[in-house]
């Protein structure tokens, strides 16, 4: 297993809550350009869901992924916040549990230049440039 130190730039500040985990993650949120265009490409040649809602093109490897998205044209939101008084609803699951993170100012993502955090790779990335 990977450890938090053993990613460039990403830190895990101390939790306050045992549940929020342990400092180690799966594997590292960093790719290179050139992995990252063979993915895209690859997920583009394997997409073999498409969304049928007229004038979307979205296209998705795998059924459950074109469910979540179904739900986003819909307004069904199944995942509900569930931190105290908020109860705001999402389509995924996933995102769901990001919006939760940001309750517990659990920003795990370092800029080394100005040492600010921030809650996602993404929000990082658009620091940067």
């Amino acid at each position: 297993m990977l450890s938090a130190a053993d990613i460039e730039g990403y830190t895990i500040p101390p939790s306050p809550d045992p549940s929020q985990g342990s400092g180690y993650v799966s594997k590292p949120n960093v790719t290179t350009g050139r992995t990252a265009e063979a993915s895209h490409r690859r997920r583009k040649q394997e997409a073999n869901f498409q969304c049928p809602i007229p004038g979307c093109k979205s296209t998705f490897t795998r059924s459950f992924n074109l469910k979540g998205h179904l739900r986003s044209h819909n307004e069904e939101k199944p995942f509900q916040c569930k931190w105290p008084g908020c109860g705001k609803g999402f389509a995924r699951q996933h995102d769901c549990k990001r919006h939760e993170q940001l309750h517990s100012n659990f920003r795990p993502f370092l800029c080394d230049g100005c040492q600010k955090t921030f809650a996602r790779m993404d929000a990082l990335n658009r620091h940067r440039e």
